[in-house]
């Protein structure tokens, strides 16, 4: 949901989709592997945002599932997902806006983003996988951005 303060909107979703995909199973020993293996890969989330004329500005979410060292035939699965959204509430200040682009938006779109991964997964042949991380983008914020 939007977050509000003082009953008004701070931002307007105005668009979401997928940026990138780069989804590779190189060889059956390769999705075998994985199949089996899955639950030791781990998910990488990168957040970053460009800002754009007229208050508009993206946000790329991408996930990245990585291998551990140890595994030989491994995939490769990256997914980039841009939100673009419009700041509304001119009296944001800094701080306010970092905070509304990095826990507030994401928060927002996280099932949507889910979905997608959760779908590219189970349409590339892991019927069974679910995106299930919880991923707390406040305590994220809190971590990278606590002095």
């Amino acid at each position: 949901m939007n977050e509000i303060k003082n009953n008004q909107k701070k931002y307007e979703i105005v668009a979401k989709y997928i940026k990138d995909i780069s989804f590779e199973i190189p060889s059956p020993d390769s999705f075998v592997n994985a199949a089996e293996n899955l639950g030791l890969y781990s998910t990488k989330l990168d957040l970053s945002s460009k800002p754009f004329k007229n208050n508009l500005a993206e946000l790329n979410c991408k996930f990245l599932l990585e291998a551990p060292d140890n595994i030989k035939d491994k995939i490769h699965a990256e997914v980039c997902i841009s939100i673009v959204f419009k700041l509304i509430d001119s009296k944001m200040n800094a701080d306010e806006i970092k905070k509304t682009i990095l826990i507030s938006i994401p928060n927002e779109n996280f099932e949507y983003m889910k979905d997608i991964v959760t779908t590219l997964f189970q349409k590339s042949g892991f019927k069974n996988f679910k995106f299930n991380k919880p991923i707390d983008f406040e305590d994220l914020y809190k971590k990278q951005f606590t002095i």
